[in-house]
């Protein structure tokens, strides 16, 4: 998989932010609510970015549970191929770092996935069977 485009996705439960690395720096960054409608909208601007071809970009993100939710069903639809990495990875691959703040986090979970790229595993749903074990109750 050549990759040209990293989009690093910092998840809150009420906000994304997103920033992408390609050509050894950031080239693009914004914020959007966590919803599937700002997400579907920051997915049309990322289409306007030069050189951007899903075929070509990844987007990665930390494991966060339930904020991720949203953002992994758009992203699966779109046929966009996500990264979903253990924040401690991320945080060991930085060596000592300052400054803390969401945007600085995309920025760094963009740089990690550009850096990387060799040890990509791409996110799949679960299947329907699996789905229906996690949704049975207990006890």
């Amino acid at each position: 998989m050549d990759i040209r485009h990293c989009i690093g996705i910092d998840v809150s439960k009420n906000t994304l932010d997103w920033a992408v690395y390609a050509n050894k720096g950031i080239v693009w960054q914004t914020q959007s609510e966590n919803s599937p409608t700002a997400i579907r909208a920051v997915i049309k601007q990322l289409q306007a970015l030069p050189d951007f071809d899903r075929s070509n970009c990844v987007v990665c993100m930390e494991h966060t549970g339930l904020y991720n939710a949203h953002a992994l069903e758009v992203f699966f639809q779109a046929q966009l191929p996500i990264w979903l990495e253990a924040s401690l990875h991320i945080k060991q691959a930085g060596g000592l770092q300052r400054g803390k703040s969401d945007s600085i986090d995309a920025q760094r979970i963009a740089e990690y996935a550009y850096r990387f790229q060799d040890r990509t595993r791409l996110w799949k749903p679960a299947r329907p069977v699996m789905k229906k074990l996690w949704d049975r109750p207990c006890g």
